[in-house]
């Protein structure tokens, strides 16, 4: 009897557990199409920016402004955007790995999301800051960070700027990756550019564009504005990848979870099966004996 009471009680737990382990898919669910929506819109707006930015380029010398200039002195600063929270299977520590595999040793770190620390802790690394955004983070909320790297970027204390994030491809596959967010490269922009389907090579220097208040103004202005544009993809990428990975996590365990309850439905249908035949044969055994 106390096998069938301890195999009921684990067939209640296991229950409790899949039905929140069902609630938390909904809820991935739902603010992984919302995060999905932002980060595809993101791509494009983006693609139109770095167009813009390419045909500048015809105009004036991009080479010569502070957010383009290459250092050969400085730190290599990494922006790590992870998440606060578990439950979203490997994707953190598949991130980790890549930034042990291709980051160099002895650059400097800066975290969006807690759930990493622990692990650049452990290896020693150098750790500068880690800031915490709230999911579906308003472009206020990420402007210190932004500004934050700009400005130390400028004053020269950074030799180069990149971003390690979960790069979202679909809903079954995110993938860990490293893009430079500065300095801002020729390549990156036409790059960008092309994968916004804009025809940057339409752009040419007596292209009829009339650019007030003037080209460098011009420039000086939207360097800024794609710089933390890239940023915010990146956190809008990490995002759709996060809540991708849990609701895909929290599904796979709610099938594990009622695979379960099957398993300990039929142990627990077999042992009452024999408590009822033991029964059975007691009794028989017993009218045998009073005959």
């Amino acid at each position: 009897m106390a096998n069938l009471r301890e195999i009921k009680r684990r067939i209640r737990s296991v229950r409790n557990t899949s039905q929140i382990t069902k609630a938390m898919q909904m809820v991935a669910s739902a603010k992984m199409h919302r995060a999905q929506d932002q980060a595809l819109r993101g791509r494009a707006y983006l693609g139109n920016l770095a167009h813009v930015l390419a045909c500048l380029q015809c105009v004036i010398d991009l080479d010569d402004r502070p957010l383009m200039q290459k250092r050969e002195k400085g730190r290599d600063l990494v922006i790590v955007v992870n998440t606060d929270r578990g439950l979203c299977g490997a994707l953190n520590s598949n991130l980790f790995r890549m930034i042990r595999e291709k980051v160099p040793a002895n650059a400097s770190f800066i975290t969006l999301g807690r759930k990493l620390n622990s692990q650049f802790a452990k290896y020693g690394m150098d750790l500068m800051a880690t800031w915490s955004l709230s999911e579906n983070a308003k472009p206020l909320e990420m402007k210190p960070v932004s500004d934050f790297i700009r400005e130390r970027f400028a004053t020269g204390e950074f030799r180069s700027v990149q971003v390690a994030y979960s790069s979202f491809v679909n809903v079954m596959v995110q993938r860990p990756a490293i893009r430079s967010l500065l300095p801002i490269s020729r390549e990156e922009l036409s790059e960008v550019a092309a994968q916004g389907n804009s025809a940057v090579d339409s752009c040419a220097a007596d292209t009829p564009y009339i650019l007030e208040p003037s080209p460098e103004a011009l420039l000086d202005s939207i360097l800024p504005l794609y710089m933390f544009a890239v940023f915010s993809q990146t956190i809008a990428e990490a995002g759709a990848s996060e809540q991708s990975a849990r609701m895909v996590s929290m599904k796979t365990a709610t099938e594990n979870a009622n695979d379960l309850i099957s398993g300990l439905t039929l142990d627990y249908n077999k042992a009452r099966q024999t408590q009822i035949t033991n029964e059975l044969l007691e009794i028989t055994t017993a009218m045998r004996a009073m005959e």
